[in-house]
């Protein structure tokens, strides 16, 4: 299987604002081969959220902060 390559877009930088293709880019490296009992699926579809676009805020997430109240309410 190592003729496969798999391919990636990732945030290349947060987007400041609407987000524009420079704040992304694509990877691409040899597909890794499965080991025993595992299997390599192909993506066909994908859906994004539109909750994920706080995800590429530059500022404190929304898991950062649950923990930080929850350490307060403990301490």
């Amino acid at each position: 299987m190592s003729s496969l390559v798999s391919r990636r877009i990732v945030l290349a930088r947060r987007p400041a604002g609407r987000p524009v293709p420079e704040d992304f880019r694509l990877e691409s490296a040899p597909a890794p081969s499965p080991a025993e009992g595992q299997v390599l699926l192909r993506t066909l579809f994908l859906l994004l959220d539109p909750y994920m676009r706080n995800l590429t805020w530059a500022r404190q997430s929304w898991q950062s902060l649950r923990r930080d109240r929850c350490q307060a309410r403990s301490g």
